[in-house]
């Protein structure tokens, strides 16, 4: 049982491991680009940012999700980070179209596959994430801009909050709330189009 379960967890790091580090360091440095601000990417050596993903992956989540601590709050910036993960997910919609013929070289496993594939689901996942009223993410920054008028620091200086969020992500919650309404929906439909492509 113990080894069934340590055999799937080191499977699924070693298949989100690079498509996640990939997205969150596009999206760290985008934002970087966006707000003039050096050295972006010990924004990723936070360990708060990979919490909920590690929470997920031990948990046997459906969504996974992982965030990397956003150069300052705002709407503006949420929305960046919103349309950097619909064109990571395009991207890893057409990569994984890509590499349904184009076999790997005798021998070597398939993980061109697993991981364009992983890239269109992570990013799905991040989408559907911002459309939650959370700090950081596009509908909370949006309501917090409008109504709450939160001071501004954001989650991202916040310890409580960032265990808050990796409690969420091991809880089946994330999986029934915008996993079965968008993200699995969504994540069949394009499995499908590439399917028929």
């Amino acid at each position: 049982m113990i080894e069934d379960w340590l055999s799937l967890v080191l499977r699924q790091c070693m298949l989100y491991s690079l498509p996640v580090l990939m997205s969150l360091s596009v999206i760290v440095q985008v934002e970087a680009l966006y707000t003039g601000e050096a050295s972006p990417f010990v924004r990723l050596l936070d360990s708060r940012t990979w919490l909920p993903l590690l929470a997920a992956i031990l948990f046997h989540r459906g969504i996974i999700v992982a965030f990397p601590r956003p150069a300052a709050p705002g709407l503006k910036l949420a929305m960046l980070r919103f349309g950097l993960h619909a064109l990571l997910c395009l991207v890893g919609f057409l990569l994984f179209a890509w590499s349904q013929h184009h076999p790997p070289a005798y021998g070597l496993p398939p993980m061109h596959y697993w991981w364009s594939k992983v890239l269109m689901f992570f990013n799905l996942c991040m989408c559907a994430m911002h459309l939650l009223p959370l700090p950081g993410m596009l509908i909370g920054e949006w309501i917090s801009s409008r109504w709450l008028r939160l001071p501004k620091s954001g989650y991202a200086k916040n310890r409580g909050w960032s265990w808050a969020l990796a409690v969420l992500a091991a809880t089946p919650l994330l999986d029934k709330v915008p996993g079965s309404l968008l993200v699995f929906p969504v994540y069949e439909w394009m499995a499908t189009m590439v399917a028929r492509i």
